[in-house]
């Protein structure tokens, strides 16, 4: 006795899972950071040298290079405020000017409270008057 399986209920259920699996991809919100990469040009006023630390944004999470190390955190912003946290890195040794380089941007990027964006440019600021500079990628 053959038994026949209808094709039907199993493209429903393979629908339902599709269906679940879109809705659990990512709750975090979205910003118009989302999406973005930049490389740091100044950080307080001072010009950034080679190898020049970069920012990546997804959708909750950052992550990119501080110059020597690669680096991850997390993210929220919302109507030009943002908060940096979780900041986590490699451990790589580099040139000690390389690694004073890349401490301070670490503390300037945790420092960061908000944000202004105009085209290529995006400002990182700490609301007392540090600022990071960075062009779009």
């Amino acid at each position: 006795m053959k038994m026949r399986l209808s094709r039907m209920p199993l493209a429903a259920l393979c629908a339902a899972g599709a269906l679940v699996a879109a809705a659990c991809a990512s709750s975090a919100p979205q910003t118009e950071l989302t999406g973005t990469r930049w490389t740091v040009a100044t950080i307080g006023g001072q010009a950034s040298v080679s190898p020049a630390p970069t920012i990546e944004f997804a959708s909750d999470r950052i992550a990119g290079s501080g110059g020597c190390n690669r680096y991850f955190g997390t993210y929220s912003a919302a109507d030009g405020a943002l908060s940096v946290s979780e900041i986590g890195a490699t451990e790589m040794a580099c040139a000690p000017d390389v690694m004073a380089r890349e401490a301070a941007f670490f503390a300037a990027l945790s420092a960061t409270r908000s944000y202004s964006r105009l085209g290529d440019t995006l400002l990182l600021s700490d609301g007392s008057g540090g600022t990071i500079t960075l062009r779009a990628v």
